[in-house]
């Protein structure tokens, strides 16, 4: 980084202002000041990658949404796109938020299955776009693997805390970053983080309190689903 201060991160965009993981709530969040944004991508029955949180579409389907229950790797993406969100959004496909964003993307594969597709994508954008920037990450250790055989992509393995057993497979991964919940964050992790060589990027920090730990850690990044709050505390210092 080439800022003092962490970069902004839109978690599913901007939740609080626009459903989650929809277009509507990625272009909130950059125009609330958010520097990278945040998805999670799940495949569907016939293979495209889909832009959602869940594995099913039950608890974001809107209810007056055609279709309102079914499991994303059952439903194909004809009849997903039968799914309506709150505010008439509809569920987009990883190409779409690629298409259209201006920044890099950290892009969460939710199943090791999707991993593969993803790679292929990203592989697939033109040199030097903002979402060529992108980085994958994941829970799922053999899904950052499969990524890094297959797409000069970077990775950043996400954690609950840090450990010397997360420490070992990020590094195995070739990873640049590690991505732990703020709430099991603190300094001894963080430099263990710094001395591994990874990036810091931890999530998910809506509050004063958790905004203090993350600066007091050193965070390269800062995910949180209030961008424009985070824009202004991060203003102020």
């Amino acid at each position: 980084m080439t800022s003092s201060l962490p970069a902004i991160v839109g978690h599913r965009g901007t939740p609080e202002q626009a459903p989650e993981n929809t277009l509507a709530s990625f272009r909130r969040a950059i125009a609330d000041g958010a520097q990278l944004l945040e998805c999670d991508v799940h495949l569907s029955a016939d293979g495209q990658v889909v832009v959602m949180h869940d594995e099913s579409i039950d608890r974001t389907a809107a209810a007056d949404s055609p279709l309102r229950s079914g499991s994303l790797r059952e439903l194909t993406w004809e009849q997903i796109l039968q799914v309506r969100l709150e505010g008439g959004e509809r569920v987009p496909l990883l190409s779409d938020l690629l298409e259209m964003t201006t920044v890099p993307v950290f892009i969460e594969v939710k199943v090791p299955a999707a991993a593969r597709a993803v790679g292929e994508i990203l592989a697939g954008l033109p040199a030097g776009s903002p979402a060529a920037a992108s980085t994958v990450i994941s829970f799922h250790a053999e899904a950052l693997a499969e990524i890094r055989r297959g797409a000069d992509v970077p990775v950043s393995y996400l954690v609950k805390t840090v450990d010397e057993d997360a420490i070992r497979v990020a590094r195995e991964l070739g990873a640049a970053g590690m991505g732990p919940a703020i709430d099991g964050l603190c300094l001894a992790a963080a430099r263990a983080v710094r001395e591994a060589g990874l990036s810091l990027n931890p999530w998910t920090i809506n509050t004063p309190e958790q905004l203090q730990v993350a600066l007091a850690c050193g965070a390269d990044t800062i995910t949180t689903d209030r961008a424009a709050w985070l824009r202004g505390e991060l203003a102020r210092r």
